[in-house]
């Protein structure tokens, strides 16, 4: 039988690697939008072929995060219960949903003319780098949960990720909902942005 320690890690590769072609595809179209040498050298089939890859990457990576976490929370489990870093991958995996979020929400307002503003460019790029340094994070969080050592450990400081959060297992889930929350609100509520 197939562990639930197979299916976490089958699941957070998809997020991994959807993420990063996310994160590229956004980036790059961030770039020819801020520098011009950039944009002359990308031709326009090529911008629009990378904005679609980002956009569908960061669906289909937002769509896997939830079995992530669920899988995360399986495997953490058998293991023998729930750390403190367990409880900084949750707050972390709020932040990734946000931010990602965010690039979806942003890219499906404004449509590919969001690559004509120079300012809704630098957002949807921050976003998206934002995005994929949180995804980063948690997968060094449970790269120190699995195995005791990340890829992270190689920067000459420590980030303080590993640490246990001091607010407690329930004022997390509380911040965690009212994100969540808050997000739909922005996602569902707000009006579409007038691009000329």
């Amino acid at each position: 039988m197939v562990s639930t320690a197979v299916f976490h890690a089958i699941s957070t590769e998809m997020v991994v690697g959807s993420f990063a072609i996310a994160a590229l595809g956004t980036i790059t179209c961030a770039l020819a939008t801020l520098v011009p040498a950039i944009n002359e050298k990308i031709p326009s089939h090529l911008h629009s072929h990378l904005d679609s890859a980002a956009y569908v990457a960061s669906i289909f990576g937002l769509l896997m995060v939830p079995l992530a976490i669920v899988t995360g929370y399986l495997t953490s489990e058998s293991m023998g219960g729930q750390s403190g870093m367990s409880l900084n991958k949750m707050i972390f995996s709020g932040l990734c949903i946000g931010f990602w979020s965010g690039v979806i929400s942003g890219r499906r307002l404004c449509g590919y003319r969001l690559w004509e503003h120079r300012g809704l460019a630098i957002v949807q790029g921050c976003s998206a780098l934002a995005g994929f340094g949180t995804t980063v994070i948690l997968g060094s969080i449970g790269g120190e949960l699995g195995r005791g050592e990340t890829a992270l450990d190689l920067l000459p400081f420590d980030l303080g990720i590993y640490t246990p959060p001091s607010i407690g297992i329930v004022p997390a889930l509380v911040l965690f909902l009212f994100s969540g929350l808050a997000l739909g609100s922005v996602l569902f509520l707000q009006s579409r942005p007038v691009i000329e």
